[in-house]
């Protein structure tokens, strides 16, 4: 398990609007079997979304809003089904992170 690690959400009932989640710890913290996250939305799941704030992530032919307002800690063992790694697109993450913990 790595950062920007893409898993399909182990929450059933919310995959109709959130299919995947983003792991965003960093990798120095391995050591813990938590692992925090934060859930992609479809693209137009929820009105209002920004390009700053939701940054767009590709996974393979899909294109999904990073939606760091739901962010989850899962346990490890929870985290069943690897979709793929976004480090490709760890800006936009970054950016949208920076916004939810420092404003800008």
């Amino acid at each position: 398990m790595a950062r920007f690690d893409c898993w399909t959400n182990p929450i059933a009932e919310d995959r109709g609007t959130f299919p995947a989640v983003m792991e965003i710890q960093s990798d120095l913290l391995h050591a813990f079997v938590e692992r925090v996250v934060v859930p992609l939305a479809h693209p137009d799941a929820i009105p209002g979304m920004t390009d700053r704030f939701n940054s767009l992530i590709q996974i393979g032919a899909k294109s999904y809003r990073f939606h760091p307002l739901g962010i989850a800690v899962f346990h490890r063992r929870d985290l069943r089904e690897h979709l793929s790694n976004a480090r490709g697109q760890a800006l936009g993450v970054d950016t949208a992170l920076d916004m939810l913990l420092r404003g800008y």
